[in-house]
């Protein structure tokens, strides 16, 4: 049941708008009930060739009075026989309890009759309840209203898109193409001469506080046309200079079928020198503003603004500022909510020019890259050869200069007093003098080129 609900509720905003609204639905209801009432009390239906029993209880009565009457006339006659007496028992069948009404009438010669057709009549229907009574008004009022709204829903999506629009189209044929080309020359027209009035009234207006606008254009929008304006943003002053782009699309639609049901309106600015994003803004109409899920849907586009005659929505950048005004509007009417959608909505964008404020800084030129120099390989070092070390001289031994022996009797030499020194004077060491080698092994004997040693062991 949840994912039953889930699904009629995201499908609800589709289905709402070709269901009947409740008050057609009442007035079906309603002549269906009058329908009803006139049938059974003002012009009843009126039966032929039906069976006694159908007839009130005066009429039935009525009914055994003339079979007694035309037993009586046979037996006066004397012409009764076994064949007119199971005439006269099927007779008395077709009423309700016919031994019942012979002996409330007195009619006493037809009383044995009556008993055999006792025993071969149906039993009598019971009188029916209150229920069984109101229940075609019930039962035929709810079918009725189920079958009006379900009637609507496959019209909308399926008789009027596949069977009704085309024959209309194909009736019209190069008149409505026609008709179209002429409503577009009339728009163009229409949008030249709003421009020239709308530039008249300007001139008579105090001067924004940018000075007259860069650029004025007229953007009017008519059901079935594919509206999409755009207009570029030039600077005659400064021999066309391009500064960006601005225009005018639909944003949302209502409902569904041609033409398309225009609920919002976006307007858009283009800054050449801001071109990582556009800025927009979108004109909704009354019932797309109150209504929380199309207000949350378009939020995300931009600033929203209530559209009515004079409203402004303004965008700007750091070099420009646009401003787009609704001069004239009105509202389609039909089977969606009222003011749901326009039937028309002419709009003013003018854009200006912003001066540069003070205090900007231009950004830095661009300094040239020294050029890298080429690539230069190192010179090429060429192998070290191989020099036998020289053979040091062996050190000739000298004994120390002998040293005369000191007299007992003499004083020994003062002393030098201590000096304070942190650190001591490092001690050089002597290097182990350098051993000859051997004479054999004073030439390579290693015809590799290395360090082993090949001499014969003798």
């Amino acid at each position: 049941m949840g994912k039953i609900k889930d699904t009629l509720i995201g499908l609800w905003p589709v289905i709402k708008t070709y269901v009947p609204k409740p008050g057609l639905i009442l007035t079906v209801v309603i002549a269906f009930l009058i329908g009803l009432f006139w049938s059974y009390a003002i012009d009843p239906v009126v039966f032929y060739d039906s069976d006694p029993r159908t007839l009130g209880q005066s009429w039935q009565d009525e009914w055994v009075r003339l079979v007694a009457d035309r037993y009586d006339y046979a037996n006066s006659k004397s012409v009764i026989t076994d064949e007119f007496r199971q005439g006269i028992i099927d007779s008395l069948d077709k009423v309700d309890h016919p031994l019942e009404i012979v002996n409330r009438l007195g009619l006493t010669q037809l009383t044995d009759l009556a008993t055999q057709a006792e025993a071969t009549a149906p039993p009598t229907p019971a009188e029916p309840s209150l229920f069984v009574q109101i229940r075609p008004w019930i039962v035929g009022t709810i079918v009725v209203a189920l079958v009006f709204v379900i009637g609507s829903l496959l019209f909308g999506f399926y008789i009027n898109p596949l069977l009704i629009d085309p024959i209309r189209k194909r009736i019209r044929g190069a008149q409505g193409t026609d008709a179209a080309g002429a409503g577009k020359i009339q728009d163009i027209q229409q949008a030249r001469q709003i421009r020239d009035q709308l530039a008249k009234d300007a001139s008579a207006a105090p001067a924004s506080d940018l000075g007259p606008p860069v650029v004025r254009h007229v953007s009017i929008y008519t059901p079935g046309r594919a509206y999409d304006d755009s207009f570029s943003i030039e600077d005659a002053s400064k021999d066309d200079e391009f500064l960006g782009e601005c225009g005018a699309v639909i944003s949302e639609t209502i409902g569904a079928g041609q033409p398309e049901k225009v609920t919002a309106i976006e307007v858009w600015l283009f800054d050449k020198e801001d071109f990582v994003r556009t800025l927009t803004t979108v004109f909704v109409s009354e019932h797309a503003f109150n209504d929380p899920a199309t207000r949350s849907k378009l939020a995300a586009k931009g600033e929203l603004v209530l559209v009515k005659p004079g409203a402004v929505a303004t965008l700007e950048t750091n070099t420009l500022r646009l401003q787009a005004r609704v001069v004239d509007m009105a509202y389609g009417t039909g089977p969606l909510p009222p003011n749901s959608y326009f039937d028309k909505m002419t709009l003013e964008i003018q854009a200006w020019r912003k001066t540069p404020a003070a205090g900007t800084v231009a950004a830095p030129a661009a300094v040239p890259v020294a050029a890298v120099p080429a690539y230069a390989p190192p010179p090429a070092v060429s192998a070290p050869t191989y020099a036998p070390p020289q053979q040091a001289a062996a050190p000739v031994y000298s004994p120390p200069p002998q040293q005369a022996a000191p007299s007992p009797f003499a004083a020994p030499p003062p002393r030098p007093a201590p000096s304070f020194n942190p650190s001591p004077a490092p001690v050089p060491q002597r290097q182990p003098p350098v051993q000859p080698l051997p004479p054999a092994k004073q030439t390579d004997d290693d015809i590799f080129g290395g360090s082993g040693d090949f001499t014969p062991v003798n």
